[in-house]
């Protein structure tokens, strides 16, 4: 017997319908600031939880490093059968005359000639407690711990400018973002204009003051703007996929960038920064590479005491069964022993000689790095500033540029319908207020990228 369900129908309200797709679009479209994209980044980017880890591995280090100053303590335990014991035990004793000279005195000692082990099986079970601790090793471990310590700070520099440069990386992804937003509506505003153009030179053709020729350019720089148009925008998807890299977000993740270019200007407080000073006092690079050198450093001095003597105390206790002669054999005994060692390495063939001169060479290696680096660094911080001075006065001069190309295109609007000028000199006049806009737009753009370079060279996170 086959039974049939039935399913009602459920009606929803349109109204309802309408309201459930809307809210799911509004969380699709993820609304992203610059300041939320900064801080998805330092959450989520692998290059800083890597960094991360490192940090925690300098810290493991230490607790290695640590050790050395506690007492080590072992314990030795074995059980076996054996039916063969190396050693000599004591045999019964005889009396054996006392002799004077050869005369005998009429006393007598009892001797014990030692005989092997016999070969008899037996278990045996011994139990070894071991302490011992360093007292001296030539600075070794406190250079060790030393020397974890300051790769800790190493690695916590190197964290940091993976974060500061990061921090950059999204900045820049995010101003050309804006740039191809704003972008966009500069070219929509010269869509719309050529798009009045058109009507104004289809009215003239029809009342036959203009020529078909008017039509047909008008309509040709329509296509040819709305081409840009898909190809600027098609630069926007690989800025946005690039931001989506930077953030760790998956790629089918719908995101939109909001804010504008004119919403952060010039700060004074950057010009404290143009002292090349800055540069060695904040670069995390810089102080990644002094911390790095201190460590080699004291690898060195662990190095050059490889020689000095080790002065330790042991101690040492100990339960032994089965290893007395019989009938001894099945007993139990224990003892103690303690004491003090000094070990020394006579000689080792240059081995630890040649490993400080390898180390030290390694230090001067990174002392010309650094002073490389500080020259590039000093060179990129000056260059920055230039450009912005650069950029600040062609800004001036476009906005400058701007306002007289404004007032050429109303003249020329103007002029056109009176049949004075021809469509070619009203697109020169309206593509003048775009060029305009455009390089004012990409000046703004360059600024803001100029400032967060110097904000990474100067090692500022934010």
């Amino acid at each position: 017997m086959k039974t049939k369900i039935k399913f009602g129908k459920i009606k929803i309200p349109g109204y309802l319908l309408i309201l459930l797709i809307f809210s799911y679009n509004i969380k699709a479209q993820d609304v992203i600031t610059l300041d939320k994209a900064v801080d998805m980044a330092l959450k989520n980017n692998p290059g800083i939880r890597a960094g991360e880890s490192q940090i925690k591995e300098a810290e493991a280090k230490y607790t290695q490093a640590y050790s050395t100053f506690l007492p080590q303590a072992d314990v030795m335990s074995k059980y076996f059968y054996t039916n063969n014991l190396p050693g000599m035990y004591p045999l019964a004793g005889t009396n054996v005359p006392v002799l004077n000279n050869g005369t005998p005195t009429g006393d007598n000692i009892i001797m014990h000639p030692m005989a092997p082990y016999p070969d008899l099986a037996r278990d045996v079970m011994t139990t070894d407690f071991n302490v011992t601790y360093p007292i001296y090793a030539g600075n070794r471990r406190k250079n060790a711990l030393s020397s974890t310590m300051e790769l800790e700070k190493a690695y916590e520099q190197d964290l940091n400018d993976i974060k500061a440069q990061t921090v950059l990386n999204v900045k820049t992804v995010f101003y050309n973002i804006l740039f191809v937003n704003e972008l966009i509506k500069v070219y929509q505003e010269s869509l719309d204009q050529m798009n009045e153009h058109l009507a104004l030179a289809e009215k003239a053709f029809t009342e036959g003051v203009r020529s078909e020729f008017d039509v047909l350019s008008f309509k040709n720089k329509i296509e040819e703007f709305k081409s840009k148009i898909i190809e600027i925008e098609g630069n926007r998807d690989v800025a946005i996929l690039g931001l989506k890299n930077l953030m760790n977000i998956p790629d089918s993740s719908k995101i939109t960038c909001s804010g504008k270019l004119s919403d952060d200007t010039f700060i004074p407080g950057m010009m404290d920064f143009k002292n090349s000073d800055s540069i060695i006092n904040n670069s995390y690079r810089i102080q990644y590479l002094k911390s790095m050198k201190q460590v080699l450093d004291k690898k060195a001095k662990i190095e050059g005491a490889e020689n000095l003597p080790v002065l330790f105390a042991f101690g040492n206790y100990h339960i032994y069964h089965g290893m007395d002669f019989p009938p001894f054999d099945a007993n139990w005994r224990q003892g103690y022993a303690v004491g003090v060692g000094l070990k020394i390495n006579l000689f080792d063939g240059n081995l630890s000689k040649g490993k400080v001169a390898e180390i030290k060479a390694g230090i001067e290696k990174l002392n010309d790095y650094q002073e490389g680096l500080s020259l590039k660094l000093n060179y990129d911080l000056q260059k920055s500033f230039k450009n912005i001075e650069s950029l600040t006065a062609q800004k001036v001069s476009a906005e400058s540029n701007l306002e007289v190309a404004r007032k050429a295109y109303e003249i020329a609007k103007i002029a056109y319908k009176n049949g004075v000028i021809t469509n070619i000199e009203l697109n020169d006049a309206q593509l003048n207020i775009n060029r305009s806009e455009t390089l004012i737009l990409n000046v703004e753009k360059s600024i803001l990228i100029e400032l967060a370079n110097i904000e990474y060279l100067n090692g500022i996170i934010k």
